[in-house]
């Protein structure tokens, strides 16, 4: 089922009913518009927004049905997203938690968001999200799941045998996906070893000059979006085998990276949620309106806030205009092919509420993403 389709057959359960009472359900959202992780955290936002006034324009919550917002900043501060969080539950009116935004701050989210009964729908991909209890969902998809397709693309499709990993040390997301990416490539004859960096570094000429010495093949590269691009410039004016395969992450999916790194990002490959300008219609028609609304691109975060609340939509019309947060939580549970404008474009959660939406493979072609011709 495509988004066009899902949304009119949304449209057509509340078009035709002969009485349609008014009703608001409020969510409160919840993210970093400010501090280290505001590039996540107002992209999510400004999608999360438009999302939600498309949702209205086109009644696809259910019948009668107006979702309101209010948008907190948390500013990256684990206390102040707490403190955010317990404010927003205690108002009755408040339906349910879209955010907060890193998987850090989000773990303790999941912590309160269950002692407090709430439903918390969470920009994370860390399993102990949901394992927090059945208030606590992820948006999206745990290293497990997002990680394993690029690692064996590398290793059974481009042929690499020895890969370097640089990956952030101190962001326990980008640790668990480089080391499912190590790990995953071992299991297909990949020869995989680490090197460490942190966020607020800016000088790798050390890293750099260690691994152009090298005789990798391949590097991973597990790192923001900024930071990853001048990682690969220093490495590359160090003197590093222009043969080497260089991949990453799906934070590497942005017009950030191209705009950063510009030529000497030439040629990496990516996994990404989203495929910059879209990969269908709907998506394209997102990634214009988007273009459109705010002057920029669509990165990699926007898309997901607008899919989250496609999905929250998808739940609350499944509960009902009246329905409570137990309700809704059972119903977020439960979604099913939902068709969202990120990865392969349909949302699931699995049994343990671990989200399941597909990846693409991106590669960087004069200056932009597109799909690699190997696949």
């Amino acid at each position: 089922m495509t988004i066009r389709v899902f949304m009119a057959a949304l449209a057509a359960t509340t078009a035709f009913t002969p009485m349609a009472f008014a009703k608001e359900v409020k969510v409160a959202i919840i993210q970093s518009l400010t501090g280290s992780p505001a590039f996540i955290g107002r992209g999510i936002a400004d999608g999360a927004v438009m999302g939600i006034e498309e949702i209205n324009a086109k009644g696809l919550a259910g019948e009668g049905v107006t979702i309101t917002y209010t948008l907190d900043d948390d500013a990256g501060e684990r206390g102040q997203a707490l403190s955010l969080l317990a404010r927003r539950a205690a108002d009755p009116t408040n339906l349910a938690i879209i955010g907060p935004t890193t998987g850090a701050i989000g773990l303790a989210a999941a912590a309160a968001a269950n002692d407090l009964q709430i439903p918390a729908y969470i920009q994370s991909n860390n399993d102990a999200v949901p394992g927090a209890g059945p208030w606590s969902f992820p948006f999206s998809q745990s290293p497990a799941i997002a990680t394993p397709p690029i690692a064996i693309y590398a290793a059974e499709t481009r042929g690499v045998k020895k890969c370097t990993v640089v990956s952030v040390l101190d962001n326990e997301a980008y640790v668990a996906m480089a080391n499912v990416f190590m790990n995953t490539a071992k299991e297909h004859g990949v020869e995989a070893s680490l090197e460490g960096v942190k966020l607020a570094d800016i000088d790798f000429s050390a890293q750099a000059v260690k691994v152009a010495q090298s005789d990798i093949d391949c590097m991973f590269v597990a790192t923001p979006a900024a930071l990853g691009a001048n990682l690969i410039m220093q490495f590359k004016q160090a003197g590093l085998d222009p043969a080497v395969q260089i991949f990453g992450l799906q934070s590497l999916a942005s017009p950030e990276f191209l705009n950063t790194g510009g030529g000497a990002v030439e040629g990496v490959t990516v996994i990404g949620e989203w495929t910059p300008g879209g990969f269908n219609d709907e998506s394209r028609a997102f990634a214009e309106a988007y273009k459109a609304r705010t002057g920029v691109e669509a990165d990699n975060w926007a898309p997901q806030g607008y899919s989250t609340m496609l999905v929250f939509a998808d739940a609350l019309r499944r509960a009902g205009p009246d329905a409570t947060r137990e309700e809704l939580r059972d119903a977020l549970a439960s979604i099913k092919d939902v068709p969202v404008v990120v990865g392969q474009g349909t949302y699931n959660f699995t049994e343990d509420r671990a989200a399941n939406f597909g990846m693409g493979i991106l590669t960087v072609k004069d200056g932009q993403f597109v799909r690699p011709d190997d696949l």
